[in-house]
């Protein structure tokens, strides 16, 4: 019987490998119920694709379909001894990355998958990993993919509602503080840097010091700027808090 899967949060997010374009999907959820006593075995196990796109070798729609049922296959194979914790994209492969027990029989994953598609060559091979190590260090995202997929949330909203994110706006930034001085000394290096601050202080016995910082900027390049201001928040022993703006449509 497959697991419960629904308390699981996948995300995606963009990284290179030795010089080539990868992209990540990842189940962020096990971050904080992991390692799994029982499994602690990781099993790696990778396809070359047929039709991988000549520019930067990842997944084309042409056999879009066809891997999409790979990964429905492997997810019906999931039990409590074998977890499904990843897959990557690049290269002209697509990898999917497991943990599971010691007496799990994962060539029977690999053996269904290469009936049910016989064209594709495949690749396994395994080590054990307790600590899970690979999950945490190789494949959970680091803070420059996880800024990533924090704002991606943020620009789907906006496209929701039918923004372009090229448009530039005014962009609220939210960073707080529990003292003073790194709040005045975080707001004179943002206004070096373009931005204007806002500084307000709340709470009685114990104040918090709440920046409201500003600057006209497209949506569409926030990646780099948000992961600017969040490094030199903690730096200063601060928090960035998010960000939102005004929807801008291209009519408008």
């Amino acid at each position: 019987m497959s697991p419960d899967r629904s308390a699981d949060r996948w995300d995606f997010y963009s990284c290179e490998i030795e010089g080539n374009p990868h992209s990540t999907m990842v189940n962020l959820s096990l971050f904080d119920i992991a390692p799994m006593p029982k499994l602690n075995i990781f099993h790696f196990l990778e396809i070359t694709l047929k039709h991988p796109s000549p520019e930067h070798g990842m997944t084309t729609n042409q056999e879009f379909q066809t891997v999409s049922k790979m990964e429905d296959l492997i997810e019906r194979c999931e039990t409590g001894d074998l977890k499904y914790i990843a897959r990557q994209t690049g290269g002209g492969k697509r990898k999917f990355y497991f943990y599971a027990s010691p007496v799990f029989d994962f060539v029977s994953i690999a053996d269904v998958l290469g009936q049910a598609f016989p064209a594709y060559e495949m690749t396994t091979f395994k080590f054990e990993d307790t600590d899970w190590q690979t999950y945490f260090e190789d494949l959970y995202p680091n803070a420059i993919a996880l800024n990533e997929i924090s704002n991606r949330s943020v620009f789907l909203q906006l496209e929701a509602n039918g923004d372009n994110l090229d448009i530039p706006r005014r962009i609220d930034h939210t960073i707080i503080f529990k003292n003073r001085d790194p709040a005045k000394e975080f707001s004179m290096i943002a206004e070096g840097r373009g931005f204007t601050v806002e500084i307000k202080s709340s709470g009685i016995f114990s104040k918090t010091y709440d920046l409201l910082v500003q600057r006209v900027d497209p949506p569409s390049r926030l990646d780099p700027i948000t992961y600017e201001l969040k490094e030199l928040a903690a730096g200063l022993g601060g928090s960035y808090d998010g960000w939102g703006c005004l929807v801008q449509k291209s009519s408008d």
